[in-house]
């Protein structure tokens, strides 16, 4: 996982060079746990090179989610193969995760 600090709008983006499994979302979990304990609370998942998801993986994610959106932060994704995208559709993480094509999109969506 590549991590890039805070960018436009105090957003921090993370790169996730793997698939959505739990050992990449426990390394993501603790990323995530170190952001939010800095204040930290707007935060991308960039998903480009994500082929396969799990569901333990995506437990995981829904864990941080909810910790992060208990203090008024919020995880975004972006960058979604098609087939990732259907895949979260259908095991219904789409409905609860907000995503979109670009980073640009998806850092000016913590603006609106």
């Amino acid at each position: 996982m590549a991590y890039r600090s805070r960018g436009k709008m105090g957003v921090d983006i993370l790169r996730f060079e793997g698939d959505l499994n739990a050992g990449e979302m426990i390394k993501m979990k603790n990323r995530l746990t170190r952001l939010l304990n800095k204040n930290h609370k707007k935060l991308l998942l960039d998903l480009s090179r994500t082929r396969n998801v799990e569901l333990a993986g995506v437990g995981i994610l829904v864990d941080r989610l909810r910790s992060i959106r208990a203090q008024r932060g919020d995880i975004k994704l972006f960058n979604i193969r098609p087939e990732v995208q259907k895949t979260l559709q259908m095991i219904g993480l789409s409905g609860l995760i907000e995503s979109f094509p670009t980073e640009e999109e998806a850092i000016r969506s913590f603006g609106a």
